[in-house]
């Protein structure tokens, strides 16, 4: 029920008295205004966006109204609006940027708050709050932020089998990790670590050797016993694959799988019996080399420039457009069409419409670990003034490491295990199928990839984001070195995208 505004009818402590009408008036005018919540928490992950649930009832318009919201355990503003404004100057800090109101729905009542990319800290109550000259109510909602989703990696061939890795970070207390079959059936992690960071946060990472033996997908469960929930990740390999494959095959064929895993497609066999690895594999990934080796792409690097007319005031391009950096004072450059003026941002200038490219790209820099960049790829139309949300929604394709986190720009944000942070990173486009892939160039393994791509036919160009001063984002010159079978390595060369930028043929939209 409401209760009267600060300056109202009536005042804490003032020892007022009010008459019959007196008290009618009031309790008519506390009326106006009734605030709801959810009647329930709301749950998400770390890294997602999320809608907090607010409304007025009976339905009103709000638009002419005065809405806060605030965290109860700081009791600070989170958001303010008020006479048709977003009022930042009292936000808390964590929030900038970070919050939306949902103004399309105001004049229904409807209150909601959108929070992008959330993070442990974010967990707890929000109040949300409404008034006008007379009245005022308010409505609590719990939010409940849990651990990333389990994340699947590859890891050493031994014992028959390849070990598998699970990690999941951004949990409190410290979670249970555990393996399941497709029957259900607990498996034994061959071992298991956790670390606390300094908001005294857990991360967990299992380890399990998968065999052909393990039939059905199997599953890496996280569980926290606060929340009540379980977060689930799973890959699936037909089991008689195993019985005639070679260590680098067995290697091979569960990156293709966790990469057919993540488009929603079906592997139920990925070699039959007697089949010869190379043709076989060339089918399945157009543009993959034959060679034993099996990890070397076909497709050379491309040489890739930056464009300094694209730049941020902040940002300085070198004189050969390998390499720019961000300074802390904005630099007197002409104010054009094509620069970003929002965000430090800066494009490439080679644009593609078809094909296969890789590029590679290093940081450079003292103190990286608290350094905040990003690489990918965008399109050529990308927003350059306004507001941008970096998304694939807004035409931007990414992953982005700040001051010790790593996540994939998703929609929402996926978060990455930190054991895939690498100094120089290979950004592959695949155009034809839809792909972009960011690979690890110091021992080849896949760090993400985005697919079932719609580029809608819009020629795309590489992207960089640069926020810390004194660091530098370089791109290097490197020709891929594909194996011959006489080498017999069973590893991708630090200098050679691996297979995964390449998308299996009839990938499946997600």
């Amino acid at each position: 029920m409401g209760r009267a505004a600060p300056g109202g009818l009536l005042q804490p402590g003032t020892g007022q008295r009010l008459g019959k009408l007196g008290i009618a008036l009031y309790f008519l005018q506390l009326s106006q205004i009734t605030v709801v919540g959810p009647g329930h928490p709301v749950t998400a992950t770390v890294g997602q966006d999320v809608v907090l649930p607010c409304h007025l009832s009976p339905q009103r318009d709000a638009r002419t109204l005065e809405i806060r919201w605030i965290r109860d355990k700081f009791f600070e503003i989170v958001h303010h609006y008020r006479n048709g404004e977003d009022l930042y100057g009292e936000q808390m800090k964590a929030y900038a940027g970070r919050t939306e109101l949902a103004r399309n729905g105001l004049s229904a009542g409807i209150l909601d708050l959108r929070i992008t990319g959330l993070r442990p800290s974010d967990d707890g109550l929000y109040i949300c709050t409404v008034e006008d000259a007379d009245a005022y109510d308010e409505a609590i909602v719990q939010l409940e932020v849990s651990g990333a989703n389990p994340h699947l990696s590859l890891g050493s061939y031994e014992a028959g089998g390849v070990r598998v890795l699970c990690q999941s970070a951004g949990w409190y207390p410290l979670p249970q990790l555990l393996w399941r079959d497709a029957r259900g059936q607990h498996l034994p992690s061959v071992s298991q670590t956790h670390s606390q960071d300094q908001e005294g946060l857990f991360e967990i990472e299992g380890a399990v050797i998968m065999t052909g033996s393990v039939e059905g997908p199997l599953s890496c469960v996280v569980r926290s016993s606060r929340l009540q929930q379980e977060r689930e990740s799973s890959l699936h390999i037909a089991a008689p694959f195993f019985h005639n494959a070679q260590p680098w095959m067995v290697a091979l064929a569960l990156v293709l799988v966790l990469l057919a895993v993540s488009i929603g497609l079906e592997v139920p066999h990925l070699m039959p019996r007697g089949a010869a690895p190379g043709p076989e594999l060339g089918k399945a990934c157009p543009g993959l080399s034959s060679a034993l080796d099996g990890l070397a792409p076909s497709v050379p690097a491309v040489k890739v420039t930056l464009d300094p007319d694209s730049a941020h005031p902040e940002l300085v391009v070198s004189q050969d457009n390998c390499s720019v950096r961000r300074e802390s004072e904005r630099h007197q450059v002409p104010d054009t069409p094509e620069r970003f003026v929002s965000w430090c941002f800066v494009l490439g200038r080679e644009e593609f419409r078809e094909g296969t490219h890789c590029w590679l790209v290093e940081v450079k820099g003292e103190r990286l670990q608290y350094s905040w960049w990003a690489v990918g790829v965008a399109r050529a139309s990308v927003e350059r003034k306004g507001w941008i949300n970096m998304r694939p929604e807004e035409g931007i394709w990414a992953v982005q490491y700040n001051e010790g986190q790593l996540k994939a720009l998703t929609s929402p944000r996926t978060p990455l295990s930190l054991s895939l942070v690498s100094k120089k990173t290979w950004v592959c486009l695949n155009y034809t199928h839809g792909q972009v892939s960011f690979i690890n160039a110091d021992n080849g393994v896949q760090i993400f990839t985005f697919t079932a791509v719609s580029f809608n036919g819009e020629s795309i160009r590489p992207w960089f984001w640069l926020e810390t001063v004194g660091i530098q984002l370089c791109l290097r010159d490197s020709t891929p070195q594909t194996l011959s079978p006489a080498q017999g390595s069973s590893s991708p060369s630090p200098a050679t995208p691996a297979s995964p930028l390449l998308a299996p043929a009839g990938a499946a939209e997600e």
